[in-house]
């Protein structure tokens, strides 16, 4: 009888240890273990994806009209327009036709009135001109034309100095640096640099251009300079470090080694901030109001046009053609000539 009670619990054993895996090679006999839950490590979070930041929208508006090539005609609608608050920001070029950018502050109740210069002036004639206008408030928006904004009583006054350039053979300065130290030596005495103005004929074997410095107020100037990077992560890498401490994007210039620099600018008086965006150009009109207006929405307004790019360009037999992007730009505690519509200020300047 004991024997057959022990045969019967030897049989139960060996029946447990079979169900658990054991009795088998390698030693896995012995009474069943119950098996350990395993908790899988957590995933690792994955890198975040850049956000815009949110910004106020911008109470602006936008028209594109048909570029019309009779001063006459051109004043006359930029009068018109500029009496419902209306200004003229730039001329977009869209292959086979261009277009007159203006923009309206919907918020604000400034009307613009415009003025051209007589065209063939020379550079006596032209100072004493512009300054004329510019003590009853026009402002020079361009080598050719002036502006005054109804909401505003500032008086502007202009100077001109000799650019740094070598013979008519060649139309790159001499050295950048020494721009720069002209640049700061203006900056200093309240003048900021607005662009250059061409005059006929050429001088001393020299080409007869001008840098163009505008004075406002008390406000002071200071400039700096950095290498152009080629690629667009890289150059709105320096953008933004540059906004980040006051300095806003003037222009960039060339000398004929092919050295480029970007030269940026800062109101010194101010703790301003600037940040920008580039992105693609779009190809015709209708595309390109969609996107100034999207992007006005959404805190942003356009600063530059037709900015060149080095990341995506499309070869060909003996050339290299750049994309076409557009840079925008805000700005936060920022008042006075660098925030004025963060549009481009200058009048020739090269981008």
């Amino acid at each position: 009888m004991r024997n057959n009670t022990y045969r019967a619990l030897g049989i139960a054993l060996l029946a447990t240890l079979t169900a658990c895996g054991g009795g088998g090679g390698g030693g896995g006999g012995g009474f069943p273990i119950a098996p350990i839950a395993v908790t899988p490590p957590p995933a690792a979070n994955p890198d975040p994806v850049p956000q815009d930041p949110v910004l106020p929208a911008l109470s602006l508006d936008f028209q594109l009209l048909t570029n019309e090539y009779d001063p006459v005609k051109l004043l006359a609608t930029l009068n018109s327009e500029g009496s419902k608050g209306f200004r003229w920001e730039a001329l977009l070029n869209f292959g086979t036709y261009s277009s007159y950018m203006l923009r309206k502050d919907t918020k604000a109740t400034e009307t613009y009135t415009n003025e051209f210069l007589a065209v063939g002036l020379n550079k006596e004639d032209f100072l004493t001109q512009v300054n004329a206008r510019g003590a009853h408030g026009f402002r020079l928006v361009s080598d050719g034309s002036l502006r005054k904004n109804s909401a505003v009583t500032a008086w502007y006054s202009y100077t001109m100095e000799t650019s740094l350039r070598r013979t008519a053979t060649n139309t790159y300065p001499e050295s950048l640096d020494a721009f720069l130290t002209q640049l700061n030596a203006q900056g200093a005495k309240g003048s900021r640099f607005i662009g250059e103005k061409y005059f006929a004929p050429i001088e001393e074997g020299r080409y007869n251009i001008h840098s163009v410095y505008e004075k406002a107020g008390d406000t002071l100037y200071e400039y700096e300079v950095l290498p152009k990077l080629v690629k667009d992560a890289d150059f709105i890498a320096q953008l933004n470090a540059q906004g980040a401490r006051g300095f806003r994007f003037n222009f960039t210039s060339s000398l004929k080694n092919g050295d480029n620099k970007v030269f940026y600018v800062k109101d010194k008086a101010q703790t301003s901030k600037f940040t920008y965006w580039i992105v693609d150009r779009p190809g015709d009109a209708s595309g390109f109001l969609a996107q100034l207006k999207d992007n006005a929405s959404r805190g942003k307004a356009m600063f530059i046009d037709e900015y060149s790019s080095g990341t995506d360009s499309v070869s060909g037999p003996g050339s290299v053609t750049g994309k076409s992007k557009v840079i925008y730009s805000a700005s936060e505690q920022c008042k006075g000539a660098l925030c004025d519509g963060l549009h481009t200020f200058s009048i020739n300047s090269t981008y």
